[in-house]
């Protein structure tokens, strides 16, 4: 009995396991091609020193007001992009000065995901500068290139663990969530 009820199971397996591979390299085959993700940062450095570059949210349809992005939520925007030109994607985040921006960062967590897959410092470059007008500022930023036709999913969710100051103003702890869904067509590939 017990030799039969073996046998069943090594059918069994014997089955499912070319069933499993099959579906493993189907899903491989269809998964969506990305752009290529620069990793080396003093590439992005270089290319945002000059002006042929654009930003994500520069191609959005979509605007907001100063008190929409001042407030946890989510702010979703659509983008058509080109491959004209190379496209960077960041959440920054400026304060009074270098000891307030430290003492804000304690407070605050930035996660970058494309197509939902959370993306990791190999990719998202930590810059940090001071602003025209002398703020303290910490972007974290991906510059995008060379993007395969079709549809993606790109999202920044920052937290603030608590109220945080800038040094102007005060904001509400909560997730800071910035949705886009971004579209290339054929014709700029």
């Amino acid at each position: 009995m017990h030799a039969r009820k073996n046998r069943l199971g090594l059918i069994a397996l014997a089955l499912c396991i070319p069933f499993i591979l099959a579906c493993a390299y189907l899903q491989k085959m269809i998964q969506v091609p990305e752009p290529k993700m620069e990793a080396n940062t003093d590439t992005v450095l270089e290319v945002l020193k000059g002006k042929d570059w654009v930003s994500l949210q520069s191609l959005a349809k979509e605007t907001y007001t100063e008190e929409e992005y001042a407030k946890p939520g989510t702010l979703t925007f659509t983008a058509k992009v080109t491959n004209e030109k190379p496209v960077y994607f960041n959440y920054g985040w400026c304060a009074k000065d270098e000891t307030i921006l430290r003492q804000n960062f304690e407070h605050i967590t930035v996660q970058i995901y494309f197509n939902d897959g959370k993306l990791g410092q190999d990719v998202v470059h930590p810059l940090s500068y001071t602003s025209t007008d002398g703020q303290h500022c910490l972007d974290f930023g991906m510059l995008l290139s060379e993007w395969p036709a079709g549809e993606y999913h790109m999202k920044a969710v920052v937290n603030f663990d608590q109220k945080i100051n800038d040094g102007f103003s005060d904001y509400d702890p909560g997730d800071y969530v910035y949705d886009y869904k971004i579209t290339v067509d054929e014709a700029a590939e």
